[in-house]
């Protein structure tokens, strides 16, 4: 079990993102790395995001909308956080259709797997977003052939 830290920060706006910076203490006795996952709780909210890298080895933590919406915080506000390191799987359930297709792919298998795990996440979420077995497989097939046009693009690239 990872140690817990707690903190009060100043919310603060960067482009339309929500931030506040962690501790320079924090940040070393958590990091290690660009992209920490961190899971605990803003002011009693549950949190699960990823620490990124402002330099100097600190990190600063988003503040997604729905906590802040729930909180009714915006920047400016001060807000104590309390988090540890997590260490779970952050990688999404695939559909048995994309299991499938891939696994027929490899070339499109290689492409899938070299996205983040945030933009895997995310194409699963819209994959899997349809009420019908058939629109599942009809974005799975479209899907692994636009996968397939970027391997070889990318294959092209390199010669």
């Amino acid at each position: 079990m990872s140690e817990y830290h707690v903190f009060s920060a100043k919310i603060y706006k960067v482009g339309i993102i929500r931030y506040v910076d962690v501790p320079a203490d924090v940040s070393r006795a958590i990091g290690d790395g660009p992209h920490v996952a961190v899971r605990g709780e803003v002011q009693g909210a549950p949190l699960r995001t990823t620490l990124v890298s402002r330099g100097a080895g600190c990190y600063r933590l988003a503040l997604h909308s729905d906590i802040r919406k729930k909180l009714k915080v915006d920047a400016g506000a001060n807000v104590e956080i309390a988090f540890e390191r997590d260490e779970e799987s952050r990688e999404p359930a695939l559909p048995p259709a994309l299991v499938l297709a891939l696994r027929q792919s490899p070339k499109a298998q290689a492409q899938f797997r070299s996205m983040t795990t945030a933009l895997r996440r995310q194409i699963v979420r819209y994959l899997t977003s349809v009420k019908q077995q058939a629109t599942l497989e009809r974005r799975v097939a479209k899907f692994v052939r636009r996968l397939e046009q970027m391997s070889k693009a990318k294959s092209k690239k390199k010669k």
